[in-house]
């Protein structure tokens, strides 16, 4: 028996080389796929190597004469000469012949060969598994940017930026801006390696720059400024329940016990008797003045009073940003305030879209800084890079609960990074 073992670009050309080569009476061994070099080196190529065998005996066995008597295919050749009509030396009936023997080789070939093909589809399906794996992920990653908002037909980001983009997204951050975030941090790693157009971008790299961007993307105000022999003033304005007088309770506590200033309450919120209650339960802690003041009048004579104190602070009503008379009398009010320092407070628990339109209607009152409390009550932060983007103000403190004054921070740009993308624990090594 001859055995040997050939390759070819597919199952069937292998089947034709064999046939070709040892004739229609091989039989298939075994068949499996394996990798080789490519020509000129150009990467890796699949190719089948198919084990055959033919038996050599049946193999050479001549062809039948010119004129001989034709063969039965898997029977016994038929008699002739003399032999053929010998009588038989008894009369009884000659006994019926066998049953002719059926050839299954060629049946045998046949499923050998189909063993070959399916057991070549099984390799092939081992070598597609991570491919297959890898689509299924790219897939998801889609469906998840699509059902969040952005087309992924706009999207034109490697891999390793597209994973963060949805992660931005998730972090509740405007489809847009995220996208306009990461584009820059596509063009960070272009300009400094060139290889982030190439889709090859690691993703801690991609996840350190798109960092940096934000960061850098983030506008931070300064500490209110205390000069000495100078007053400061401060309001904090923005709707109802924002936490207005807690802050201006916070900002006072500090001022006063670790920056050793003095300090003066002032409360124009004469809507809720509970807020005048609190601020005065706070003033009575601290051991500093407070001033309720109901008129353009007694806001001025308070102002006049307070000249020795370095910083004086003031509690604004909340309402809602619809309520338009109210925001009215409050701007006439304001604008008796000399060099006064305005942070809009705004909660990082509001929608998006809200954020963007309660500062639209305190913009009247002039704003200078964005101020946003109760982080310790959201799991998303992107809305306060929305609110950033839009507002273009900077960001001067953070509210992260109710203690005075431990809950208040200022603000920094990587402070803020941290919130929208947290850094990885290697990062953070």
């Amino acid at each position: 028996m001859r055995v040997k073992t050939f390759e070819a670009g597919s199952m069937q050309d292998a089947l034709d080389v064999v046939k070709k080569d040892m004739g229609e009476e091989a039989f298939i061994l075994s068949t499996r796929t394996r990798r080789r070099p490519a020509a000129l080196g150009m990467g890796e190529e699949s190719v089948i190597e198919v084990t055959a065998a033919v038996d050599e005996a049946q193999a050479g066995v001549a062809p039948l004469a010119v004129g001989a008597p034709p063969l039965t295919y898997g029977l016994r050749a038929p008699l002739s000469g003399p032999a053929a009509h010998r009588p038989s030396r008894e009369a009884t009936p000659q006994a019926p012949p066998p049953a002719p023997a059926m050839d299954l080789q060629p049946l045998r070939r046949e499923l050998l060969e189909i063993k070959g093909a399916v057991a070549a589809l099984k390799d092939n399906d081992l070598r597609n598994a991570s491919i297959l794996k890898e689509l299924d992920s790219m897939k998801a990653l889609l469906s998840r940017i699509q059902r969040q908002g952005m087309p992924p037909a706009q999207l034109h980001l490697p891999p390793s930026l597209l994973e963060l983009y949805g992660d931005l997204v998730a972090n509740d951050v405007e489809p847009l801006i995220a996208l306009r975030l990461c584009e820059y941090a596509q063009r960070a790693l272009t300009d400094q390696d060139g290889d982030a157009s190439m889709g090859t971008v690691d993703p801690e790299r991609a996840r350190l720059f798109l960092r940096r961007v934000i960061a850098d993307f983030i506008p931070v105000a300064p500490p209110i400024q205390l000069d000495p022999g100078k007053m400061r003033v401060a309001a904090l304005v923005g709707p109802t329940g924002v936490g207005k007088t807690t802050t201006v309770a916070k900002l006072a506590a500090y001022a006063q016990l670790h920056l050793k200033q003095k300090v003066a309450l002032l409360t124009l919120d004469t809507y809720r008797m509970a807020a005048v209650d609190q601020l005065q339960q706070y003033a009575q802690i601290l051991q500093v003045p407070l001033h309720v003041a109901l008129t353009v009048e007694d806001l001025r004579s308070a102002l006049r009073f307070y000249q020795d104190r370095a910083l004086v602070l003031i509690d604004t009503p909340g309402h809602s940003p619809k309520d338009t008379d109210t925001l009215n009398q409050l701007r006439g009010l304001m604008d008796e305030l000399p060099e006064v320092e305005t942070h809009l407070v705004l909660s990082a628990t509001t929608k998006p879209r809200d954020l963007t339109e309660i500062a639209a209607r305190y913009e009247p009152l002039r704003p200078t800084r964005l101020l946003f409390t109760k982080l310790d009550e959201t799991s998303t932060y992107g809305p306060i890079l929305s609110t950033l983007a839009r507002v273009k103000r900077p960001l001067s403190y953070l509210g992260t609960g109710q203690e005075v004054p431990e809950a208040l921070e200022l603000a920094t740009s990587r402070r803020v990074a941290d919130l929208i993308l947290p850094a990885t624990m290697k990062e953070a090594e």
